[in-house]
This record gives C-alpha cells, structure tokens and sequence, in this order.
C-alpha cells in the first residue's frame, strides 16, 4: 500500500513514517521541513506546502496512492495569532486534498483532528457526538475539516475518517500550548533546567505519540469503518501529577508552581468507539510512556526538531 503522509517531517509524522515502513507500506511525504529520514527506499519525500495545489497534483499523479493522511496543520498558538492564514492551511488546504484525491482516484482519507473540537467544559465522559463547541481557532479549524470531509463522504466521493486525540506528547514535541504541560516538562528536566509549572491542578488526557501512530495506521488499514470521527485516548492526570512521576524518573528535576492561565481541553474522553470496533488499545502506560521517552531522548533515536 502506497501512503501519502502530510506533514510527515513532523513530530507525529516521523513516527508514523518509520511505522509505516516497518510494515513494509511505501510513504509518500511532504513537509515545509527537511527530510528527518535517512534514504530508504520506501520513503519517497518531498519538501513543500500543502496549500501548494500544483506540486501536490504533480505528487499524486507521479507515486498514486492508495491512502492519504492528513498531518500537517498549524498549530494552535499560531491558528489564534494567525487566523487567516490557519484558515487557508488548515481547512482550504484539507479540502484542496480531499478534491486531489477524488480526482485521483485515492480510496481513503485519514484526517488528523484534535479533541479541541470539543468543549472543555463538556460534560464528562466526552463522546463523539458532542462535538462542535471549540473554544480555541486550532479547534474550528479542526472541526470544519471534518465537516467538509463528512459532506464528501455522505456524496459517496471518498472514504473519510478522522482521528482526535487527546494531548499528544513524546520526542519531538517542541511547540504548541500543550506541549508546555507534557513535552517540554521531560525536556527541561532532561536538560537540567527548571520547569515553570503555569497549570497544576488541570486535568489533562495524555496519549503518547506511539499510540496515535498505532491508531492511524489501524483507520489507514480498515477497509470500511462506522463512523466518520474517532475519539482516541491515554491517561487522565492533574499537571502537577505528571511532573511528580517524571521526577522519580529524572530525580535532578526541579520545578517551581507559577499559577497561570493556560489553555484547557476536555479531560476524560470516552474512546470506546475505536476501541470496540477495531480493537485498539493503547500500550503505553503512564510509566511506559514515560521510560520510552526518556529512553529515546538518551539514545538519540529519532530526536530531532523539524520546526
């Protein structure tokens, strides 16, 4: 199977790109970034833009492939500061796409949204079909996207399916407001420098990044699915818990508690849904996720910062 992966230079991209090869599919990528890969023959990538409709058209029509997921977005410190421009990347982009793959042919359309689409003050646990309350421009940029795919989809145009995840952390993850209560809270210990906690007591959903690569390759690989949204999961903790478990990991951390106003997602999210109609579940535990982070970071597989 020949995918085409958006936005596969990045954080989530490069894990989903080695998975895809190890499982012997071929990848198409493009990214603004330079590759991360070392040459491999499975792995065709280009460096370009997603609002860019010719190249991606030239890119279709050269490798055709049999799926797309759709990765690259701006983020969303950036969709509120540059709503305009989030506007024409994340959702002109997004149904550019979807029209380029109709056209050519392309079977399946894996689309990445968020858990912003969702309220945080939505009343728990959060399903589905409560979606279409976001708070956050990241957040209406996500759920347009699947709006526009959903109507492709009820056209009998495309196979339309997307993924929210919850927080997603792990190596790589430098930007974004979440990644300062995740990410970067490992970095800064591993680092030797102080982590400023600005959120102690929000709960957040944590899902590490090799369990969202897991369930985008399972919505990649099913040939007919129910839904046109899943909800994807991993742990509930309060901020200052989770740097407590990463101290007894990195015991040189330091931190200091600076109660700030900071973005909030929804909590507890009930992703039974993907997990009763494709078997998913995820691996990694608090723990786990914890150990192979750091694990990775000290071997130096796979770290590198794309933005």
């Amino acid at each position: 199977m020949r995918i085409l992966v958006t936005g596969g230079g990045g954080f989530i991209g490069r894990f989903l790109v080695s998975d895809l090869v190890k499982k012997g599919y071929d990848a198409i990528v493009v990214d603004r970034g330079p590759s991360p890969f070392v040459e491999h023959q499975r792995i065709k990538y280009y460096v370009g833009d997603v609002t860019n409709v010719i190249q991606i058209n030239n890119i279709m029509a050269k490798h055709k492939p049999d799926v797309v997921i759709h990765l690259a977005a701006l983020l969303a410190d950036t969709c509120e500061i540059e709503p305009l421009q989030a506007t024409k990347v994340n959702i002109e982009a997004t149904q550019n796409l979807i029209e380029l793959s109709i056209t050519h042919g392309i079977k399946r359309f894996v689309f990445m949204s968020s858990a912003s689409v969702y309220h945080p003050d939505t009343p728990e646990p959060v399903r589905e079909e409560d979606a279409g309350k976001p708070v956050s421009y990241y957040g209406v940029t996500k759920y347009a996207g699947e709006l526009i795919g959903s109507w492709y989809y009820r056209k009998g145009l495309i196979d339309f399916r997307a993924l929210r995840p919850t927080v997603v952390f792990g190596p790589g993850r430098f930007r974004g407001p979440s990644a300062e209560y995740s990410s970067m809270i490992i970095e800064r210990a591993l680092n030797n420098e102080k982590v400023i906690v600005k959120n102690p007591n929000d709960k957040v959903n944590y899902i590490y990044v090799r369990d969202v690569v897991s369930v985008l390759i399972l919505l990649a690989e099913a040939e007919k699915v129910k839904y046109r949204a899943y909800n994807a999961a991993g742990f509930v903790s309060r901020v200052i818990e989770f740097v407590e478990m990463v101290k007894k990991y990195i015991p040189t951390l330091q931190y200091e508690v600076q109660p700030h106003e900071t973005v909030r997602y929804a909590a507890v999210i009930d992703d039974s849904r993907i997990r009763e109609e494709l078997g998913w579940r995820p691996q990694y535990t608090y723990e786990k996720a914890i150990e192979d982070y750091i694990e990775t970071v000290r071997k130096g597989e796979e770290l590198f910062r794309v933005y």
